[in-house]
């Protein structure tokens, strides 16, 4: 395996394991991560994952490389936007329907 190939592989293993860690941790659902079970240890974790995963970008291909690569733009606009929105989104959809009948 290339060295392109195992710096690519931590790129998308960063990317997607940040998202759940995320939302489980916005959500406050019990779940294991390196802080043990606590749900802001894992949106920490998953902040840290993410700007990980920017920082192989950066080394291996330059900070500009991610407009090239439609992939790569889309998995990290869609993190950031949960990262911006995650906990209005949220709020938005748990909060009680007025006319429930």
């Amino acid at each position: 395996m290339s060295d392109e190939f195992i710096i690519d592989f931590f790129i998308g293993l960063f990317l997607a394991n940040a998202m759940p860690h995320f939302i489980l941790g916005i959500t406050k659902t019990k779940f294991l991560g390196p802080f043990g079970f606590s749900p802001a240890g894992n949106i920490v974790y998953a902040f840290i994952q993410f700007v990980i995963s920017l920082v192989l970008i950066q080394i291996q291909y330059g900070l500009a490389a991610i407009l090239k690569n439609g992939m790569l733009l889309a998995a990290v606009l869609v993190m950031a936007m949960f990262f911006i929105f995650g906990k209005m989104i949220l709020r938005f959809y748990n909060r009680d329907s007025p006319g429930k009948y």
